[in-house]
């Protein structure tokens, strides 16, 4: 699972960073112990699963990742060798000055988005909103971009239709279960079970899977799944309600409400599930 206390782009600086203290203090002329390989794997782990996709979600252009690419493919040969330690202090050096010129970048990135959501949206999100939208950026692009969007429409008065609304809340709570039950780990926990009907495992099961790996009381853990089971009942409301009004105004003026209602029990799973109260 992942671990949120640090996001996918610094915990990657963080680890270059002590990587190459600890390389710089070393005595030796090779770096050849188990654990500064390892380390040194770790950094390149870290960058392919987790950094490089995040960097990717918020439309870093493959040829600005080129040159780190190449430096963290050099990294894992040298790791796989007792290699000289210049070897290593020289491409941490170059690795540093790519990823300074990506932090600049990504903060322009990171910038325009907020400056679109202020332009576009007179509302200030409330606390818990921009929490879990920091959150979402940091860890799964696409699902923040769909959390975004869902409050953009929310704050419009000229919107006809409020289904794309819902199935934007509904992809960014789908996306975050995913990232952190994947359905092949939900499967292999002790006493998983398929729900009868069901080919894979179902919302409330990945949350129950997240929930009980952080040893969460049982009472605890009922409160998020029972909101997720709101949300699939709301999505059912929505459904019926727009084969049952004839007036445009009744409807759009109701299922803004309902759409609202969902968000509120998405809010509310997003926040336990991303820790953002802590």
């Amino acid at each position: 699972m992942a671990d949120l206390s640090l996001d996918a782009w610094d915990s990657l600086l963080e680890i270059v960073s002590n990587f190459q203290a600890a390389v710089g203090r070393s005595r030796a002329v090779l770096v050849s112990t188990t654990s500064s390989r390892g380390a040194a794997k770790s950094i390149v782990q870290q960058y392919f699963r987790q950094t490089r996709p995040y960097l990717t979600g918020i439309q870093f252009p493959a040829d600005q990742l080129s040159g780190l690419d190449a430096e963290m493919q050099s990294l894992l040969r040298l790791s796989n060798g007792k290699n000289r330690k210049q070897s290593y202090l020289g491409l941490l050096k170059r690795t540093r000055r790519h990823l300074q010129n990506i932090e600049a970048a990504r903060e322009v990135r990171l910038g325009e988005a907020s400056v679109v959501l202020s332009a576009t949206n007179p509302a200030r999100l409330s606390s818990v909103e921009g929490r879990i939208l920091n959150t979402l950026n940091q860890l799964i692009p696409s699902a923040a971009a769909s959390y975004q969007q869902a409050i953009l429409d929310l704050a419009s008065s000229d919107r006809l239709s409020f289904r794309g609304t819902a199935n934007e809340l509904r992809e960014a709570l789908r996306e975050v279960l995913d990232h952190l039950a994947p359905d092949s780990e939900v499967r292999a926990a002790a006493g998983f079970k398929l729900e009868t009907g069901q080919n894979k495992p179902t919302q409330k099961q990945k949350v129950r899977y997240i929930l009980r790996a952080r040893d969460l009381a049982r009472t605890a853990i009922s409160a998020p799944e029972d909101a997720v089971t709101r949300v699939e009942e709301s999505t059912a409301t929505l459904t019926r309600s727009i084969y049952q009004r004839s007036s445009l105004s009744a409807h759009v003026a109701t299922a803004r409400q309902e759409v609202l209602q969902m968000k509120m029990y998405i809010d509310s799973v997003l926040a336990e599930l991303l820790e953002i109260h802590k």
